[in-house]
């Protein structure tokens, strides 16, 4: 693979090799060791961007009881920690993929670092609770330009083949990894240091990222289509955002009316954008309606979404039933969640690999069973069970599903996409991913209260119970007949 432009530059004149080197007709150590830098840097920078939103989303959890005791807050309202995010991202995840593919991608993806950057730091100060959701919400939209920049570079610098299939499986490891790492630190700082500086390490973390593209990626190529459609784009980013409002408010009691009607108001603004969609051609659409008529990129958002409703809710739960049921402190409760971080890193690389010949299909499906299965093992464990039964197999299992499913998600999101819409195709399909996010949690969270707990603020085992066995149902009704429609479509073909 040829070096990108910032790089070649970088490796024109390298130093004249010593006469050992020149004897045994081989490069020195230095010389050897830059093309390994050219070929993995811009890897190992996009997987850190990508990481950014999933260490900041595990580095709440552990943190997320804390949080919730300094701020006398319900697990309810709680959840609007994460579902703040997932809103943002989610509404302007497809604007940050329309500027992936349109602008040049390394000044988009240094703005949304910049952006998260600023978000933490505001939450970092927030004196009242509601300007840490603030602070979220800013995060959520510094990701929303990050991801999709970070993909579509992602592709750039990897062109198709044997080595896209190693690079993805590398990228989703990273992302696991740094999930991993942020539910540990987000014990251990919350312990020692309180939740306040899990934000100043987040803010650290951009600015280090920020440097890091600034050195090894490329400025990205400029595509001058057709002026965007600002109005479309206003309309769809509403459908989102009243699409999870409606789905927290179906979850609070008394809230089923104000659920339905904004619900309905959401469908209004989907039908409004389809529509205006399909009749304009002098301005771009932020999402072509017909990349929705793409078969892997519909079932690669359908099952995203469903998949995160499961995970980022049922993982929203596990610390405070770690905490307020078995009475772990912030620190090994988030060790106690590694392994699933641990089982994610391993089965991605594996995954990686097995594409190349088994197609994503059979990973899907085996992630969804596998993932459901590892959710449901938690509703055997009791509040004195030991961490090493069903707790711990829930951990392996699931963590081993989500690793098998992540890259074949990515694979069939981008699967008949042309090239230069990678950027909008990996939105929509990560777009879906944040609905699901966003509903998951407080969703879930109002399934657990339904059955109350000891306190006013807690949760109880019944509850929760519950909540994991709503959480792998949903899973498996609607990710397995998605993908089993895409193996019969691909038979088809």
């Amino acid at each position: 693979m040829p070096p990108h432009p910032g790089a070649t530059s970088a490796s024109s004149c390298p130093p004249p090799p010593t006469a050992a080197a020149r004897a045994a007709g081989r490069p020195d150590g230095p010389a050897r060791l830059r093309p390994v830098l050219v070929r993995y840097a811009p890897l190992a920078v996009l997987s850190a961007a990508a990481g950014l939103d999933a260490g900041g989303v595990a580095v709440l959890n552990s943190a997320l009881p804390s949080m919730g005791a300094h701020f006398a807050t319900s697990a309810q309202s709680l959840s609007w920690a994460a579902t703040g995010y997932a809103i943002a991202f989610a509404g302007l995840l497809l604007c940050g993929g329309a500027m992936a593919d349109r602008l040049r991608q390394r000044p988009v993806l240094v703005a949304g670092l910049m952006t998260v950057a600023a978000g933490a730091a505001l939450a970092f100060a927030a004196p009242v609770f509601w300007m840490v959701v603030a602070g979220r919400v800013l995060q959520g939209a510094g990701a929303a330009l990050t991801l999709p920049a970070a993909t579509a570079l992602l592709t750039a610098v990897y062109p198709d083949g044997p080595m896209r299939s190693r690079v993805l499986g590398v990228f989703s490891a990273a992302q696991a990894g740094c999930y991993g790492a942020g539910l540990v630190l987000g014990g251990l700082v919350t312990s020692a240091f309180g939740w306040r500086w899990l934000f100043a390490l987040q803010a650290l973390a951009a600015a280090a990222t920020v440097v890091g593209a600034m050195r090894w990626l490329p400025v990205g190529a400029r595509d001058d289509r057709a002026r965007l459609d600002r109005t479309g784009a206003g309309i769809l980013v509403a459908a989102i955002v009243l699409l999870v409002l409606g789905a927290d408010l179906a979850s609070r009691p008394g809230g089923g009316l104000l659920a339905a009607l904004t619900v309905l108001a959401a469908a209004v603004a989907g039908c409004l954008w389809w529509r205006r969609g399909r009749s304009r051609g002098g301005e771009a659409s932020l999402l072509d309606p017909g990349l929705l008529r793409v078969n892997g990129v519909r079932t690669a958002a359908v099952i995203a979404g469903a998949f995160y409703f499961c995970v980022t809710g049922s993982l929203f739960l596990l610390p405070l039933y770690l905490q307020q049921v078995r009475g772990m402190t912030p620190a090994s409760s988030g060790l106690a969640i590694l392994p699933v971080s641990v089982a994610v890193t391993g089965a991605a690389l594996l995954s990686g690999r097995l594409m190349k010949t088994r197609g994503p299909r059979p990973l899907l499906m085996w992630g969804i069973l596998l993932t459901a299965g590892g959710v449901l093992l938690w509703c055997t464990a009791g509040a004195h069970s030991a961490y090493g039964g069903a707790v711990l197999a829930g951990l392996c299992v699931s963590g081993f599903g989500q690793g098998l499913a992540f890259p074949a998600l990515v694979a069939t999101g981008l699967r008949d996409v042309p090239g230069d819409a990678h950027g909008t195709a990996s939105a929509a399909t990560t777009t879906a991913l944040q609905i699901g996010s966003g509903i998951g949690p407080t969703v879930l969270a109002g399934v657990a209260q339904a059955i109350g707990g000891t306190g006013p603020h807690a949760l109880s085992l019944p509850g929760l119970h519950l909540a994991y066995a709503v959480a792998a149902g949903f899973l498996l009704l609607v990710g397995l007949p998605a993908g089993a429609r895409l193996g019969a479509e691909a038979r088809a073909a």
